[in-house]
């Protein structure tokens, strides 16, 4: 049979063979002499010997077993009879430490199940595996994430929807990391202050925090960063216009058909969708208030310097509470008491585009585990899935190496 090194330094190799169900590899600690752990004396009179079968990183696609033999020590000092310590093996554990890693590496970006289901271990066991290496590297994280806060922070808050019935959780991200920080049930003021709170961030430390015109949000950031500069996100703003649009097409029966036309950027249309969407502006010529106002607004968002940005919102305010449709008139209202935090953009030029991009990715982590009825092992999934650095190429880079390892 051919003799494949173990990789594990603390173990030598006493036999090898093939079995029906794997690779069997009966190893022995090479250290002959072990410290009591009840009052730390070297000892090594063996008082007897057990046998741990744990599994380990597969060998050509082959299942492999360890038969680990344990010695069993008695201190000569204090009487006391223990097991030989094992850096690659968890007390209790009948998995190897970098098989458990391994595994971990294979539940991300898929689910325990599809895992536990290819491999053939225990769902129960799977998930104990994942959910103690996850909690252990999420504590890492927050902790290097910590010490790396500085002055200038620039902070995203917003809410994704995790169950059907207006069930919220407030996300909390660092928007030039472009990083999950933390996420909180519901989206209530004391949720966001909790939130922001549990980080550690000082009122010096944060410049920007980017927010939708949720008045909570607003509410939990002027308590607990008063100097912080409050930008409302642009996406936000001009989606509330592209609604105002939406409701006043709807005043047109006939029109069912062609809210794509007016709703999508002008530009982005085709020759003949033109051509189409001129033919409908011509016909409803009160329609065509509506969706210029909607071509102007986006304008606005093109404007150089504040103050000439700040003449063409209110020029714009003014001109939909002179429109025919209630959506407009209602929209100019909501802008202009949101006027300053709308105009703060162009001072710090920040958007939530990247947190509604984690927000695609934590929708992707929902539907791919068809929901989560933990809701804290929903979050921990978030935050390690979400503040990953490296790429899906490391990743198998990463499984490549493991599996060389042996």
């Amino acid at each position: 049979m051919l003799s494949i090194p173990l990789g594990l330094p603390e173990f030598k190799v006493i036999k090898q063979e093939l079995l029906s169900y794997g690779y069997a590899i009966h190893v022995e600690k090479t250290e002959t002499q072990e410290r009591c752990p009840h009052c730390g004396f070297a000892t090594s009179s063996v008082h007897d010997r057990r046998t741990r079968k744990v599994r380990d990183l597969a060998i050509f696609h082959q299942p492999v077993y360890l038969f680990v033999k344990v010695n069993r020590y008695r201190c000569w000092n204090c009487s006391q009879v223990f097991s030989a310590s094992l850096e690659s093996i968890q007390p209790n554990q009948h998995y190897t430490n970098r098989f458990c890693e391994y595994l971990y590496e294979l539940c991300e970006g898929s689910t325990i199940q599809e895992v536990s289901r290819k491999h053939r271990i225990p769902y129960t066991t799977l998930e104990h595996i994942y959910y103690s290496i996850a909690s252990k590297k999420a504590k890492e994280r927050q902790a290097a994430k910590g010490a790396s806060f500085q002055e200038g922070m620039v902070l995203s808050l917003d809410e994704i929807a995790v169950k059907k019935g207006h069930q919220y959780e407030t996300v909390l991200m660092d928007a030039k990391a472009g990083s999950v920080m933390g996420m909180h049930a519901d989206r209530q003021c004391d949720s966001a202050i909790n939130l922001l709170s549990q980080n550690g961030l000082s009122k010096e430390m944060v410049q920007t925090v980017i927010l939708d015109m949720w008045e909570l949000y607003h509410k939990a950031v002027r308590a607990l960063f008063p100097s912080a500069s409050i930008v409302i996100d642009k996406y936000h703003v001009v989606q509330k216009v592209t609604q105002a649009l939406d409701q006043a097409r709807k005043e047109f029966s006939p029109l069912k058909k062609a809210r794509y036309l007016l709703l999508k950027g002008c530009e982005k249309l085709r020759k003949d969708q033109r051509l189409r969407l001129d033919d409908i502006l011509e016909e409803y010529p009160a329609l065509s208030i509506a969706y210029y106002l909607k071509e102007l607004f986006r304008d606005f968002y093109r404007t150089d310097g504040y103050n000439e940005a700040k003449e063409r919102l209110e020029e714009w305010i003014k001109l939909a509470k002179q429109s025919p449709f209630a959506s407009f008139q209602e929209e100019a209202n909501t802008l202009e008491r949101w006027k300053e935090p709308i105009l703060s953009y162009f001072l710090c030029p920040y958007t939530n585009a990247r947190i509604e991009g984690t927000n695609h990715k934590i929708k992707n982590i929902k539907r791919r585990a068809y929901g989560y009825r933990n809701l804290e092992r929903f979050r921990l999934r978030v935050f390690l899935e979400c503040t990953e650095n490296t790429t899906q190429v490391v990743r198998l880079l990463k499984r490549s190496l493991l599996q060389l390892s042996v």
